[in-house]
């Protein structure tokens, strides 16, 4: 004969369903706005990127991924992204014409958050193909394509020999810059001075030159009239972390014993330090940037900086 369970405990279970459905109602209530507004990568971005791109057409549904599960798109390079300021990803993918319903290529759409965070993650990826005259920045190779737009960095890749990125890569782009989308861009040349030939560009995260205060430095090498090759390189800096960071340029030089003499080219406030590694260097505290040179102060370069201030 089955033994029926205590008052009690039938109580305690009739209680219990309420209660669990109150909570499952709750945690419904509870949700990343991150996870779910498309804002910079999904609904109102995708609105913005063609469907058809003569002699490109869209296949396949587009896919978004956030913070949360970038990973399952880029298992193994999320937390470099991550890292860089991603926001959010969008992917889409396109044929042409023979190819029936399979992709030929595919884009991906990165919301950096910053021009200098996409500035940075295009450099890494793709900074070593052929500098292409396309959006705020680009390169090329046999199989991809990178390039900016404002806060995006985007991403081609073909699936085969041949195939004109390019013509793609300039729909997306005119899309980006529908509606603002790609504002904020970032303009390289308005960091530095005009010393001659440019012969490389480059974004450093963290520790340039292993300097710990030197935080997302874009460095450019070039090449002067007489031959000599020199180096610049730029910060973008707020008013707010000025103070900080010179503070922090000002300890680091009195632990190392080197004096700073100080003075001032075009209203603008220039430190200059010798280093028995690096020789002599100095810093220019502009408003909203620094701009820093492998060199002492010269005639030459107060020229420079008094061109840069009328023009910049």
């Amino acid at each position: 004969m089955r033994r029926e369970a205590p008052l009690w405990v039938r109580l305690f279970l009739l209680l219990l369903l309420p209660l669990l459905a109150g909570l499952l109602y709750w945690r419904g209530q509870i949700y990343d706005p991150a996870l779910l507004s498309f804002k910079g990568g999904g609904g109102s971005l995708v609105a913005l990127l063609p469907d058809q791109v003569s002699p490109w057409q869209r296949v396949a549904a587009v896919r978004s991924f956030s913070k949360s599960n970038l990973y399952e798109y880029i298992n193994g390079h999320a937390e470099y992204f991550l890292s860089a300021g991603f926001r959010a990803l969008t992917v889409l993918e396109y044929r042409l014409p023979g190819d029936g319903q399979q992709p030929s290529a595919v884009v991906d759409v990165y919301d950096m958050g910053e021009p200098l965070n996409a500035f940075g993650v295009l450099v890494d990826e793709v900074g070593g193909g052929q500098s292409l005259p396309l959006g705020d920045g680009a390169f090329g190779g046999p199989r991809s394509l990178g390039f900016l737009s404002g806060h995006y960095y985007v991403k081609l890749a073909a699936f085969a020999d041949g195939v004109p990125l390019h013509t793609l890569a300039e729909g997306v782009l005119q899309g980006l810059r529908k509606g603002s989308e790609g504002a904020g861009m970032l303009s390289l040349d308005g960091l530095f001075l005009e010393m001659g030939k440019v012969l490389a560009t480059r974004f450093v995260k963290e520790n340039y030159r292993g300097w710990s205060f030197l935080q997302r430095v874009v460095e450019r090498r070039f090449q002067r009239p007489d031959g000599q090759e020199g180096t610049q390189f730029a910060l973008v800096v707020s008013a707010e972390q000025q103070a900080g960071l010179e503070q922090a340029l000002r300890s680091f030089c009195a632990q190392e014993g080197m004096a700073i003499q100080e003075s001032v080219v075009a209203g603008w406030r220039v430190l200059q330090m010798h280093d028995p590694y690096e020789g002599d260097w100095l810093v220019v505290m502009m408003p909203g940037q620094w701009l820093g040179l492998f060199q002492p102060l010269d005639e030459g370069l107060e020229e420079a900086l008094k061109r840069f201030a009328r023009h910049g």
